[in-house]
């Protein structure tokens, strides 16, 4: 069930039981039910990443953290002794890196070698940031900031150039995507990117935020939540930056709070700040789908099919190597998994062989990762 692994994938992805069902049939089923029933509110506390670091924005206004976890002893900051290279993590709407899927990517990468830093967006890391908006979609401002100051310290003598690997999930996929089409072949000539890899890739937001916004679960469930803590943002954004003006010219406050769907909520915040004309102008100029051409490394692209977020009639799988494409796309769609859930997955015999301490995706993502560091080595 497509909800049951969306929902699943927030709730059970640190449970061992779900994460692979090793026993068929009913023995497999109990597996869950039982983890199910288990399931415990999210604890907001997360021990997984060794260090944090805050990075003023180049206007000086503003900052964003990222946390970093070593593959190994610490050589300096953002490299360990040994690390084969950096995998930067870029996370999902209304999450960050404290989410158990920033936290089993990050773990699957650093298992493999690479010392992995997760990029929280502006006003995500659990403290507000200091300008109004923070990021959105199509939002590379961070992340191109974040290279450009890796590469920059190359010139240390403590400092090694490494590989750089971009991977991300949801919004984040998409951001990364687009950052790769934005920079062409300068990820690899100026910033030392080899590849990446990403799930939950939106491609189209015009047309999947009619399946996120759809009357009945979706609407519900997935668009009243995001809707939820979106509200509380604009509430403290208003407060903090527009002197508490309900008819402040900064963004249409009155619909945002009023909105009943992300897409109207998308229509009332986000142009004025961001210079959009309205919610479809914003879709059209950020989604990923439209930067695919672009991109000029190696990337790894994981859907499912059966994803309640996204357009199921529209995979475009002609920009991908195996659709013809000259882009170094390879995407890979499995027939169930929801959004970012991927569980309850039969290993098979050859699976079994490989021991395994994340779920399948982000270890399937590290496994490409690892492969395109093996083959330009």
């Amino acid at each position: 069930n497509r909800h049951l692994q969306t929902i699943s994938g927030v709730f059970l992805r640190k449970d061992p039981d779900c994460a692979y069902i090793s026993d068929s049939g009913f023995g497999g089923m109990t597996k869950v039910l039982n983890a199910l029933s288990n399931t415990k509110p999210a604890d907001d506390s997360c021990t997984f990443w060794d260090e944090r670091q805050r990075i003023t924005t180049p206007c000086e206004q503003d900052f964003y953290t990222v946390d970093i976890k070593y593959t190994g002893e610490r050589k300096t900051k953002y490299q360990s002794v040994n690390g084969k290279g950096m995998v930067v993590l870029i996370h999902g709407l209304e999450s960050n890196s404290n989410s158990s899927l920033s936290t089993d990517m990050g773990q699957a990468y650093m298992e493999d070698g690479y010392d992995v830093v997760c990029i929280n967006f502006r006003g995500c890391c659990g403290s507000p940031n200091d300008t109004l908006g923070g990021y959105h979609n199509g939002f590379t401002d961070d992340l191109r900031h974040f290279l450009k100051l890796m590469s920059e310290l190359w010139d240390q003598d403590d400092f090694d150039k490494r590989p750089v690997y971009l991977s991300g999930f949801s919004l984040g996929a998409n951001v990364v995507i687009k950052c790769l089409g934005e920079l062409g072949d300068a990820a690899m000539s100026l910033y030392n990117v080899h590849g990446a890899a990403v799930t939950g890739a939106p491609f189209d937001l015009e047309r999947n935020i009619k399946c996120v916004d759809a009357p009945g679960f979706n609407r519900a469930i997935y668009s009243a939540n995001f809707l939820k803590t979106m509200k509380v943002r604009a509430q403290y954004q208003l407060d903090r930056f527009c002197d508490s003006d309900p008819l402040t010219e900064l963004f249409d406050y009155k619909n945002a709070m009023s909105a009943t769907t992300v897409a109207e909520f998308e229509n009332a915040f986000l142009p004025k700040i961001y210079g959009f004309k309205d919610n479809i102008d914003y879709y059209r100029r950020t989604s990923c789908y439209y930067f695919l051409p672009g991109v000029a490394v190696p990337l790894l692209i994981v859907n499912a099919e059966d994803d309640p977020f996204f357009d199921p009639n529209f995979y475009p799988i002609e920009e991908s190597v195996d659709g013809g494409s000259n882009a170094p796309i390879k995407m890979e769609r499995t027939k169930h998994g929801g959004h970012l859930g991927y569980m309850f997955h039969q290993l098979s015999d050859t699976e079994k062989k490989i021991e395994r301490s994340t779920p399948w995706m982000p270890t399937e993502l590290a496994r490409f990762i690892s492969h395109v560091h093996n083959y330009g080595e």
